[in-house]
């Protein structure tokens, strides 16, 4: 059974509360092998959060602080460039979500009795490349990294998360075809995934690069015969948009 886990959110802007929210909604997905999830805690909900989610350049993020200093059970992930002492993780704009989501994730998969009112010097509070842990062993066995290329942030955002899920946390991102065949000549892929509305070149150009990949699948929002032929003869995999998450983690978990 999946322990479900209400989350304190306070602040951040529209555009990353609806990525917040993809990313509460990935982690809900009953095919994603995760032993938990995340909801947004709601004045009212039946169980008290177990984490505080707080922009810093919120209006209330001092009181909302001041608050949770009489809240020992809470744990606190802060996003500003000022870190309280107690937080356990802190981010910095612009903010990568599923790294957040392994944030949260480490927290709650911490041994118990660890104290978290530690010095500065004892606890890094800022994640970023250098600190974080190599990528765990996945559902997917071979697979240690990924590119994800697509000109839509948030359908990079499902699929990032979705492979977070799945314990892939080595995730490029490219925004061009441009970009994409830059990456795929300067590192190995296991996975990859091309979406044929890439700008400035043709898209099957990256799907070609990637050859080498031992899962590469095609994202578009149509279509047709011809494409779909070819995305055969190239041995890839193809999703239509929106995705649907739950079928992307079915997808990757029946490798």
């Amino acid at each position: 059974m999946i322990k479900r886990i209400f989350v304190r959110v306070v602040g951040f802007t529209a555009v990353e509360r609806h990525a917040l929210n993809t990313v509460f909604r990935l982690s809900q997905e009953p095919r994603s092998g995760r032993s938990m999830c995340y909801e947004p805690w709601l004045q009212g909900n039946p169980e008290p959060p177990s984490l505080a989610l707080i922009d810093g350049a919120n209006g209330t993020a001092a009181q909302e602080l001041d608050d949770l200093h009489h809240n020992h059970g809470m744990g606190l992930i802060w996003v500003g460039t000022v870190a309280p002492q107690k937080a356990w993780r802190t981010f910095v704009r612009p903010l990568r979500w599923p790294d957040v989501l392994t944030a949260m994730d480490m927290y709650f998969e911490r041994p118990t009795g660890l104290d978290f009112d530690l010095a500065d010097d004892q606890l890094p509070a800022q994640i970023d490349a250098a600190t974080q842990p190599a990528a765990l062993p996945n559902a997917l066995g071979h697979m240690e990294r990924a590119l994800v290329a697509d000109p839509d942030n948030i359908a990079r955002l499902v699929l990032r998360t979705t492979l977070a899920a799945l314990n892939i946390t080595q995730v490029d991102e490219a925004a061009t075809v441009a970009e994409a065949l830059a990456l795929l000549g300067s590192q190995s892929y296991q996975l990859v995934s091309i979406d044929l509305d890439l700008p400035d070149l043709d898209p099957w150009l990256a799907v070609t690069a990637s050859e080498g990949a031992a899962l590469r699948l095609i994202t578009c929002q149509s279509i047709g015969l011809v494409g779909k032929m070819r995305a055969k003869v190239e041995g890839c995999r193809l999703m239509l948009k929106p995705l649907h998450t739950g079928k992307l983690s079915e997808l990757l978990h029946n490798l």
